[in-house]
């Protein structure tokens, strides 16, 4: 883990996995835009996070520097660039412009620090990043693969293989302060003295045009959506606790779908756990959708919790589950969470959570989900089904759990109500879903919303995310009957 103590944490997107070998380098780029703010729109929308952005007040980092960044092109082939231990900064500013002074001292300050701490010589191996030659890209820009390969210093956005872009253009001096540039303590700059700014910008007003940018397709990274789920990290939210007898239902799960591949549909009393999410399927889902929906939905939880941890950093990680769906093909916005008011009394947190879907579901979707909730509370403590739920959808005396009912609607669209949920409470309890809390005992969090999946996207991501979670995926769902036991 490497954070700088100095830098404000704001994470967007999470990184592209971790670093594949290479030594530690610092690449700079710049925003190409005027604020700080505007780049990290742009980062959101594009999904291409530098691991920090520096302006002349703050120095924001979005990933770990122990992790790759999203900031630089990647070609299929050849060698690798966000992921050989390049620590990506994103100055605030325009490759054809002199850089805001502030701004310099920030970035210098944070390069000591990365310096520091990966052991980064205050070299360019690749030569000074060239300035800009009549406002333009000056061409001559050294990406040699070996020096890339190999050598640990300072690098440009303009000195990097498989990439196009020429910023940071550089002058000679702003490139020789960030070098020569030193710190007490507490920040504060001892020497040199800042470079000046060019007497011809100084003296006259710069055009509105001027501050647009030279570099138009900055900040789009063409990942692909192949690249993207390749590159996700999972990591399992806890520990699964599952007993023996699940095998048996593993075997006879199978055997049910051999059965009903005969026509194509659910079996539509059957519902599933998977990870912290109880999804049922109303009557019109085919098999391949129930499947296209399990695989989906278990990538975005895992995936999230890659990234953040379920139960401490639980706005992030729905922000990372929103972000998977949407990769794959589902038509959804960021959850919008509200905080339950109970009032006095007691409630369970089953029902409250219905009563919240209730808004957005259709007739036949709630009553799915109602079944699959009161099938779920019939279950013996040591059921798998039950287990798997509990595992993973809670963590001592905090949880995050999901909702869902997936339908055909008449135009053939496959929509899914979503019920979103989390919550801390006083004490940690089993079956946390149907037992009565004190409504001073808990504070619970809600959101919903409906979904539709554009199952032809789908269609074409559907091997990679099988490709990604297929080693151990069925560890993740189990089955759960409807109607009487």
């Amino acid at each position: 883990m490497a954070r700088c103590p100095f830098a404000v944490w704001r994470p967007i997107s999470g990184s592209c996995g971790s670093h594949l070998g290479g030594p530690f380098k610092i690449v700079h780029h710049t925003t190409e835009g005027s604020s700080a703010q505007g780049a990290l729109n742009a980062f959101q929308e594009h999904k291409s996070d530098p691991h920090f952005t520096v302006d002349a007040t703050t120095i924001f980092q979005h990933i770990d520097t122990a992790e790759g960044a999203r900031a630089l092109r990647n070609d299929p082939g050849g060698v690798q660039t966000n992921r050989d231990s390049a620590v990506q900064i994103e100055l605030v500013g325009f490759a054809h412009l002199p850089k805001d002074r502030r701004a310099l001292v920030n970035l210098a300050r944070l390069c000591r620090w990365i310096e520091a701490t990966h052991g980064v010589p205050r070299v360019w191996p690749a030569g000074f990043p060239r300035p800009a030659k009549n406002g333009r890209d000056p061409g001559g820009h050294n990406r040699n693969d070996v020096i890339w390969d190999t050598q640990s210093g300072h690098y440009g956005h303009c000195h990097v293989p498989e990439n196009t872009h020429w910023d940071p253009a550089y002058s000679e001096a702003e490139a020789t302060f960030l070098m020569e540039a030193t710190f007490d303590v507490d920040g504060r700059l001892l020497g040199p003295q800042l470079p000046p700014v060019p007497a011809r910008v100084a003296r006259r007003r710069l055009p509105a045009h001027a501050h647009e940018s030279t570099m138009p397709d900055h900040d789009v990274v063409p990942l692909g959506i192949e690249a993207y789920v390749r590159d996700l990290p999972l990591s399992p939210p806890q520990p699964l606790r599952k007993p023996a007898r699940v095998a048996g239902k593993v075997r006879a799960r199978k055997a049910a779908v051999r059965r009903r591949r005969s026509s194509g549909l659910v079996d539509s009393n059957v519902a599933n756990v998977n990870v912290g999410s109880l999804l049922s399927f109303v009557d019109g889902v085919t098999e391949q959708d129930k499947n296209d929906v399990l695989y989906s939905v278990q990538l975005a939880q895992r995936a999230a919790s890659g990234a953040f941890d379920r139960f401490t950093q639980t706005q992030f990680w729905y922000q990372k589950y929103i972000e998977v769906l949407q990769n794959l093909g589902w038509a959804n916005e960021q959850l919008a969470f509200t905080h339950f008011n109970q009032g006095e009394g007691e409630f369970r947190m089953d029902q409250a959570a219905l009563g919240i879907i209730t808004a957005i579901a259709t007739q036949n979707q709630l009553g799915v989900l109602q079944q699959s909730v009161a099938a779920l509370s019939r279950l013996a403590e040591d059921d798998g089904a039950i287990t798997l739920f509990d595992s993973q959808a809670s963590m001592q005396s905090s949880g995050n759990f999901q909702l869902g009912a997936l339908q055909r609607s008449a135009n053939g669209a496959l929509s899914m109500a979503l019920g979103a949920f989390y919550f801390h409470s006083v004490d940690e309890r089993k079956r946390f879903l149907f037992f009565r809390w004190g409504s001073q005992r808990i504070h619970f969090w809600t959101a919903a919303q409906r979904m539709t999946l554009n199952t032809d996207f789908y269609a074409r991501r559907r091997a990679d995310v099988i490709a990604k979670l297929e080693a151990d995926a069925s560890k993740y769902v189990a089955d759960l009957k409807l109607g009487s036991r």
